[in-house]
């Protein structure tokens, strides 16, 4: 199964109702949906109108997760194979993910202390405490509801700082991490491996990382799915997490580690 999930695994996906899956397979302006192995739709429990053995291996996938919920649009972790997170919870997800990874590889590198400081979320007009803070766009409104709203379960999912207790850098240990984790072509956290390596290390460092890169391919694949099916049969999918995903340009969190 995980053989076939790595060669065309899917970004995002939906688990339609059995009636919405039948009726969107029996419509020709919709059935066309049914063939984007990128953005795929799955039925609950009825048999596939086709790509039989990848809808088989998602269905297994999340049914082992415990994700296999009728009407749940769920888009797939960056940084981890065969993950997926429900789309609700996703962008601040994804993004508190690239922070604790950064976190982890700086542990590899000999950090004694990595803090966050701060993260820009483009839309939104008010800050909130912990640090989080807004790129003003020149008005208000809903999107900048949505964008507090967001800056508020990031804030949530961010530590504030981790202490380690130091060592020696084990460079070949943060690179395959980064490996690992989907990070190796990220240019920021390869230079900071290579700033610990050799002599002269660099001993202090603060770093603006994109808390959106890795994952906006498979959120615009959730978004698609989204836009294409929210309406039919007075469906609405992934209400939420569209008005996030419209609302918020860009995510940057800054960090400063002490080795």
């Amino acid at each position: 199964m995980t053989d076939i999930l790595n060669s065309r695994s899917p970004r995002s996906v939906l688990v339609a109702e059995n009636s919405l899956y039948l009726d969107i397979a029996s419509d020709p302006n919709s059935v066309s949906l049914l063939d984007d192995l990128d953005a795929m739709i799955v039925p609950h429990s009825v048999m596939p109108a086709g790509n039989d053995v990848q809808v088989a291996a998602v269905r297994e996938l999340l049914s082992t997760a415990g994700q296999l919920i009728p009407g749940s649009l769920l888009i797939k972790n960056p940084y981890e194979s065969d993950v997926f997170e429900f789309s609700e919870h996703a962008l601040e997800s994804f993004a508190s993910a690239k922070y604790h990874h950064l976190a982890t590889v700086a542990k590899l590198l000999g950090a004694k202390d990595v803090q966050f400081e701060d993260a820009k979320i483009e839309r939104q007009t008010t800050a909130t405490n912990g640090g989080i803070r807004a790129i003003i766009p020149g008005f208000g409104g809903a999107d900048a509801d949505v964008s507090k709203e967001f800056a508020r379960k990031l804030d949530d999912r961010l530590e504030g700082r981790l202490i380690f207790g130091g060592g020696a850098p084990d460079p070949e240990a943060a690179l395959e991490y980064l490996s690992l984790h989907n990070l190796a072509t990220n240019q920021q956290l390869r230079s900071l491996v290579e700033m610990r390596t050799g002599s002269n290390p660099i001993q202090s460092y603060r770093m603006t990382l994109s808390g959106t890169r890795e994952s906006d391919a498979n959120l615009r694949a959730a978004l698609s799915i989204a836009e294409s099916v929210s309406g039919k049969k007075g469906v609405t999918i992934g209400a939420s997490f569209t008005r996030e995903v419209t609302s918020i340009r860009s995510i940057e969190i800054t960090t400063s580690i002490e080795f």
